[in-house]
């Protein structure tokens, strides 16, 4: 397989990014993502070397049962975002946290 077949997505959230925390609110999701962001950043630098692309996603605000129902997002269209970062992230990306678009956002 080319490299840009084999990627590994980690869903995070923004409220795992250590730069953007203004608050405690939910303190142990917010402890889970960023150390989920750390995982990527660790995979990224270990699997690149057998063309294996890690990248850690921020699937939006999503109206489920954690997002509630004021989210913005669907979660078909959060899926479809998703999905796109997934078929469209390049060797360039490896070991970054994106949002929509495969917009970089701070760790």
């Amino acid at each position: 397989k080319q490299w840009y077949q084999r990627r590994v997505r980690d869903i995070s959230s923004e409220l795992g990014s250590i730069s953007n925390t203004k608050t405690s609110f939910t303190t142990a999701y917010r402890v889970s993502k960023a150390a989920l962001n750390m995982l990527t950043k660790c995979q990224a630098s270990e699997f690149i070397k057998d063309g294996i692309v890690s990248l850690s996603v921020h699937p939006g605000w999503v109206r489920t049962d954690l997002g509630g129902p004021r989210a913005p997002l669907s979660t078909k269209e959060s899926v479809e975002d998703i999905a796109y970062m997934i078929t469209h992230c390049t060797e360039e990306h490896n070991g970054m946290y994106v949002r929509k678009n495969l917009v970089p956002e701070p760790y």
